[in-house]
């Protein structure tokens, strides 16, 4: 599973509709994209100005919540799931 994801947020839980914990975000991968902008004369407010730009696709790789399951039973810890 992928999400959109930054940096600092793995290990952090991806929810499903019902806001039931649905797996975790465990990597972030930074895609260039390659729509690269350097020093582009822009009016930005009424005066010009030069940007540069060098966008990313930050993606969230997520771990099933059945592959927690299995590896929590895996190793006898306790946890409690809702019916």
């Amino acid at each position: 599973m992928t999400t959109p994801g930054l940096k600092g947020q793995n290990g952090g839980p991806l929810f499903d509709t019902d806001g039931f914990i649905y797996g975790m975000q465990f990597l972030t991968n930074h895609l260039y994209l390659g729509f690269d902008i350097d020093n582009k004369e822009i009016i930005n407010n009424g005066k010009k100005t030069k940007v540069s730009n060098h966008p990313l696709l930050d993606v969230g790789h997520c771990i099933s919540v059945e592959r927690i399951k299995e590896f929590l039973n895996q190793y006898n810890v306790k946890f409690y799931e809702e019916e």
